[in-house]
């Protein structure tokens, strides 16, 4: 359910040629989850409807660049035209796809940040010698977490008490 009311506010300007009497528009919504969404904007010409769908529009773009930002690690935008943008973007995205692949192809078993970080390390090696280090098992064997054993303890605890 989406409604709306207007309601007028007073500038705190005191220009001869403005016009002191605006109204800001206050819309409530409900977001896929159930919870209550309040928007307050300035434009009357809209819809209730519409600017509660432009708002989830703005947040999936958001969600987007998050996801920009966290998966194809874009630091830096080189360029400031469209296409410069548009190029770098697919670069990243055709460097993701390829990453996912080779990972999915060679078993890695890490994330996808170590499988670049792997890559960066083996540039100007042979791919075999990359696949080998990267299939290689670590050196350093871990027993795993050590186990207590509890009635052991127990009983050395309980033969020092009972001298």
């Amino acid at each position: 359910m989406t409604r709306r009311c207007f309601f007028p506010y007073h500038t705190p300007c005191h220009c001869e040629n403005w016009d002191h009497e605006n109204k800001l528009q206050l819309v409530e919504t409900v977001d896929s989850n159930g919870n209550k969404i309040r928007i307050v904007c300035n434009d009357a010409k809209r819809s209730a409807e519409e600017i509660s769908d432009i708002y989830r529009n703005r947040w999936k773009i958001e969600l987007f660049f998050k996801w920009i930002k966290q998966h194809l690690v874009i630091k830096k935008l080189y360029g400031k035209s469209e296409n410069a943008v548009y190029n770098q973007v697919y670069l990243a995205m055709i460097t993701f796809c390829l990453t996912l692949l080779m990972q999915n192809e060679l078993g890695f078993k890490g994330t996808l940040l170590e499988m670049l970080e792997w890559i960066r390390d083996c540039w100007d090696n042979s791919m075999t010698t990359f696949v080998s280090k990267i299939r290689k098992e670590p050196e350093q064997q871990s027993s795993g977490r050590r186990r207590w054993d509890y009635e052991r303890i127990f009983e050395e605890t309980l033969a020092q008490y009972e001298l």
